[in-house]
């Protein structure tokens, strides 16, 4: 027991990445969390896509730079940030991860990228007419 228990240390010490469990869900295998990663990125790639041809998200050009500190890149505009949140957010929704990390980033992500609807004060406000108006052309 102790010679299995002192192997597997070695091992670890050797090659951390195989011990390392960053991005497996409980009860899921690391080849397949790695296979839904790569396609909730994908899926991110294919959002923030449409919503540069939408306009709702500025066309920025990617910039890719190498830190020496080997940390991680951050855009240097509000907007390449504010892109780059709201991407990382899409993965967290549409990849393995747990309903309750799944329900904040989809909350996230519909707060920042659909408008609030009219709440019922603002509605009552008008005349009838101009409600049924509104909810005729809500319809098309």
């Amino acid at each position: 027991m102790k010679r299995r228990d002192k192997a597997r240390i070695a091992a670890a010490k050797a090659d951390p990445a195989k011990f390392y469990r960053y991005g497996v869900p409980d009860g899921m295998r690391r080849a397949e969390a790695e296979h839904l990663w790569a396609r909730a990125n994908e899926l991110a790639d294919r959002f923030i896509e449409g919503l540069k041809a939408k306009g709702e998200l500025p066309d920025l050009p990617r910039q890719v730079a190498k830190n020496s500190d080997g940390g991680i890149f951050v855009p240097p505009s509000d907007e390449g940030k504010a892109e780059g949140a709201l991407r990382e957010a899409f993965v967290l929704a549409v990849g393995p991860s747990t309903p309750r990390v799944k329900a904040q980033a989809i909350n996230i992500v519909l707060t920042y990228t659909k408008a609030k609807p009219t709440g019922k004060e603002a509605l009552l406000r008008d005349r009838p007419e101009d409600f049924l108006n509104t909810l005729i052309a809500s319809g098309d």
